[in-house]
């Protein structure tokens, strides 16, 4: 489904493990799918393919958490790839406050996990 809030992101699934950071795209973005030359996007989410916006390697990571998401969110590449920005909160409106209020441990827990580069 296409976000009509706000255009300029989308809902993804972000997970970590000892070696990579994915990112999997969760909803459709027209924006995502020109940003990731695929031109069938909405399709290959509808049939519930996983589609990675990024894969990064953990020892390659450039990380800067960011101050205008209240640290809550950061951007990161890889080498000289795409630079991406990731919000852990919805990143519009009152919410997107009581988002980082109530998610401290977890916005925190991230940045343990994820430190600036």
């Amino acid at each position: 489904m296409e976000n009509g809030l706000n255009p300029i992101s989308t809902r993804a699934a972000l997970e970590l493990t000892d070696d990579n950071l994915r990112c999997t795209v969760k909803e459709y973005s027209k924006w995502v799918e020109k940003a990731l030359g695929i031109s069938d996007l909405r399709s290959r989410l509808q049939a519930g393919e996983a589609v990675a916006a990024f894969d990064f390697r953990r020892d390659q990571l450039k990380i800067k958490w960011l101050k205008q998401f209240l640290k809550a969110g950061f951007s990161v590449s890889e080498g000289s790839s795409r630079r991406w920005l990731v919000s852990l909160v919805y990143p519009t409106g009152i919410m997107a406050l009581v988002e980082v209020v109530d998610g401290w441990d977890v916005h925190n827990e991230w940045r343990r996990a994820l430190p600036p580069t």
